[in-house]
């Protein structure tokens, strides 16, 4: 089906700047520098400094930040992580990779962990929690960091989805997401905040031994430096050619960002007045989002996912079943009470800096039209 406004649109990204990619494709091809080379170290340190952190590994997929993290941290069979069921099942799948439990709790009505449930889910054999920036926003930081100092627990951040996310702490300091915990990890999977052309990922952090251990395992265990094997590790590394073409396109990410939040800012005038959705405002001033998706809960959802689609809008439901509920997970007696509407309800609109404000503005008229019915 050819839509009229796409929920994705790489290839007008890539006629963007087609000129740039291309170059530095020759470039790098011509170099022969395929991988671990200075295009790598150069985005790294670009990411370590926009984050405000002293680290950034890079490796070759969100998933991989997430269980190369969980491995460094020490995460060992028998353990238990808390995080929340309304993710990507790559948040649960990593903590699991390391023989551990996930232990699900519940989210908020902003899709964050309800932090207000994490210590009635801590037992003895706790040892860290993964919050899950969802969407391009920041979770209660202030709270979770109180209860993981309180119950000397490690935070190993799930910000997949919140490149440039900020939280003003207590303190009044705005800090990024990723910045908080013993480690930070992002996908740059193709359609994220920054993407690649192909998985690409991401660790953060300011612990000299997190970073130089998940350096060692992304390349088989194997130090470049004396050649020897420190641990039997993985092919996880980010390549050079992938980290040049994201050199490119972190030039334009502020400005991706900003076009972001007009973006929804659009759909927020738009539909703002329309009693059968939910939009994604919260109205609190410690958080910066940065719209990564832009998720709305609707009555009848499914009917007006039919309607949409009919009037040539491209959305996504993210997701329809609880990962609980997932083949993977089963048998359990889990049930999240908000995790669970969410699931009925939610939306993926359009979101991407290329979007026009005229489609971000017939999205919105699409939805009004389908209520009016």
């Amino acid at each position: 089906m050819k839509y009229k406004v796409r929920f994705v649109n790489p290839q007008k990204q890539y006629k963007d700047h087609k000129k740039e990619f291309l170059k530095t494709i020759d470039d790098v091809f011509s170099r022969g520098d395929l991988i671990s080379r200075g295009d790598l170290e150069n985005f790294e340190k670009k990411i370590a400094k926009f984050v405000g952190v002293k680290y950034a590994i890079g490796v070759n997929s969100g998933t991989d930040a997430l269980t190369l993290s969980m491995q460094a941290a020490g995460i060992n069979r028998g353990d238990e992580v808390i995080t929340v069921g309304h993710t990507f099942m790559a948040s649960i799948s990593s903590i699991y990779h390391q023989g551990a439990k996930a232990v699900l709790v519940d989210v908020g009505k902003d899709f964050n962990m309800n932090s207000d449930l994490i210590e009635k889910a801590i037992t003895s054999k706790t040892v860290a929690i993964e919050p899950v920036h969802l969407n391009g926003r920041v979770c209660d930081m202030d709270k979770i960091i109180a209860i993981a100092e309180k119950n000397n627990l490690s935070i190993i951040e799930d910000a997949a989805q919140a490149l440039g996310a900020k939280y003003k702490t207590k303190e009044g300091k705005w800090k990024m997401a990723g910045s908080f915990g013993l480690a930070g990890c992002f996908s740059m999977y193709p359609f994220k905040m920054l993407g690649g052309f192909g998985d690409a990922g991401m660790v953060v952090t300011n612990n000299s031994e997190i970073a130089k251990k998940i350096k060692l395992l992304r390349f088989n265990g194997e130090s470049r430096e004396d050649r020897k094997f420190y641990y039997h590790g993985y092919t996880a590394l980010l390549d050079n050619v992938q980290a040049a073409l994201l050199n490119v396109k972190f030039k334009y990410f502020k400005q991706w960002i900003t076009r972001r939040r007009q973006i929804a800012n659009i759909y927020r005038n738009n539909l703002k007045d329309l009693l059968n959705i939910e939009l994604p405002y919260y109205g609190d001033s410690r958080f910066f989002d940065v719209y990564q998706n832009y998720v709305i809960r609707a009555e009848r959802r499914n009917e007006l996912v039919k309607y949409l689609n009919k009037r040539g809008v491209e959305v996504l439901i993210s997701w329809d079943t609880p990962n609980y509920k997932q083949p993977v997970m089963c048998p359990n007696k889990i049930f999240l009470c908000e995790t669970e509407k969410i699931c009925k309800e939610v939306i993926s609109l359009p979101m991407y800096p290329e979007l026009n404000n005229t489609e971000v503005t017939y999205v919105a008229n699409c939805i009004i039209d389908f209520y009016k019915k």
